[in-house]
């Protein structure tokens, strides 16, 4: 009986699990949309200043079939990042960001399948993780007790971080959605 009882715990959270890796996050549109967007304009990265926060810049490196990377910072010398996003040099701006060494409300994401975030993921499966002000790091792996957090405080974390995340994806997509894509290659 007591081998039924701990199989049956063990089946109940493997389908828990694999039920809440399932489940669409706030960003998993988002990124649809601005990993769709990248591939029509034929970039690898994008740029823009946060609307919502003055001083604060947004870039995103996506590498197809791997991962989106995107940071949001202060960044000490503005003017240069403004110089930059009006030459469309979005990679100088992700460079400069990640490189920066203000970490004060630097916000940075590894969406490792560049789907939007996953509150847990499958077994032998990249996860999700971001990092907060430079140290406060997050790895969405299902495992909140290794880091020290109870699953409240970690659903928590992931809720706050994909909402966050969420709106950086839309500030980008909308950079490129005014842009024209590029005409296609000749045959």
């Amino acid at each position: 009986m007591r081998i039924h009882s701990t199989a049956l715990a063990v089946i109940a959270v493997t389908a828990l699990a694999s039920a809440l890796s399932a489940q669409d996050s706030r960003s998993t549109a988002a990124a649809a949309r601005l990993t769709g967007l990248l591939q029509q304009h034929k970039l690898d990265a994008v740029a823009a200043r946060h609307p919502d926060q003055p001083g604060v810049f947004i870039a995103a490196l996506f590498m197809p079939d791997s991962h989106l990377l995107v940071v949001s910072a202060p960044h000490g010398a503005p003017a240069v990042l403004d110089k930059y996003l009006a030459a469309g040099q979005f990679m100088e701006v992700y460079l400069a960001l990640n490189a920066g060494d203000v970490q004060k409300d630097r916000f940075f994401v590894m969406d490792m399948k560049g789907d939007g975030l996953r509150l847990v993921c499958d077994r032998g499966e990249p996860f999700d993780s971001t990092v907060r002000d430079g140290s406060g790091q997050a790895s969405f792996d299902g495992n909140w007790l290794a880091q020290g957090l109870s699953q409240a405080a970690y659903d928590a974390r992931f809720a706050e971080d994909d909402v966050r995340y969420a709106r950086l994806l839309q500030v980008l997509a909308a950079t490129l959605s005014t842009s024209p894509a590029p005409d296609p290659e000749p045959r």
